[in-house]
């Protein structure tokens, strides 16, 4: 009796195993036709994301061309062809009217009022000694020439006003010193021994 029992309890056994077993094997197999699946959907949307090369149209390509740039001063020259009394200015490429390279040439028309103001002043000293360390110049005029302290004048070199200086109290006969505006002093220009002094001129 108790065999008999025993029996039917392996035999129970053996068939839930057997069972589970089956049931796994199922499990796996769908698991990998899914997988399979997969593979499928993504071989197949990459092949619509990179469709083939045989089947694409060739663009169209443009003929190799190459391009000559214009030799120096040939721009310059068909321009002034088409400019009444027009120049080439040396080197090429520029152009620039005739009536105003003759004034250059001929030192007139070109200044402006305040330059011909500043060309036409009449020189009341120049600079003898720069001292641009402590902010002052000598000039060759005092009190001889009725230079006082407090007078202002400028600082010309040809028609253009270098400086606004001040003089001060150190005056003698034929010398005086003067104070220099150092903000008044264009970037890059110094004041040098012989520079003329003129009356401040409009602004």
């Amino acid at each position: 009796m108790r065999l008999t029992h025993f029996a039917f309890a392996l035999t129970l056994i053996l068939l839930c195993i057997t069972g589970f077993l089956a049931w796994e094997g199922q499990e796996a197999k769908r698991g990998a036709m899914a997988e399979v699946a997969f593979l499928k959907k993504k071989q197949a949307a990459q092949e619509m994301a990179s469709p083939n090369v045989s089947s694409m149209m060739p663009l169209p390509s443009a003929p190799a061309t190459s391009i000559t740039p214009p030799a120096p001063g040939t721009i310059a020259l068909a321009t002034s062809t088409n400019m009444t009394g027009a120049a080439t200015l040396p080197g090429g490429g520029l152009t620039v009217q005739t009536s105003i390279l003759e004034a250059e040439a001929k030192g007139t028309n070109t200044l402006t009022p305040l330059q011909k103001q500043v060309q036409n002043a009449k020189p009341v000293a120049k600079v003898k000694t720069v001292v641009k360390e402590q902010g002052f110049v000598i000039i060759n005029a005092g009190s001889k020439q009725s230079i006082t302290k407090g007078l202002a004048f400028d600082i010309r070199r040809g028609d253009a006003v270098l400086a606004n200086i001040r003089v001060t109290d150190t005056i003698e006969e034929n010398e005086a010193v003067a104070d220099l505006d150092l903000a008044s002093i264009p970037a890059g220009v110094s004041i040098e021994p012989g520079d003329e002094i003129i009356q401040p001129v409009g602004r």
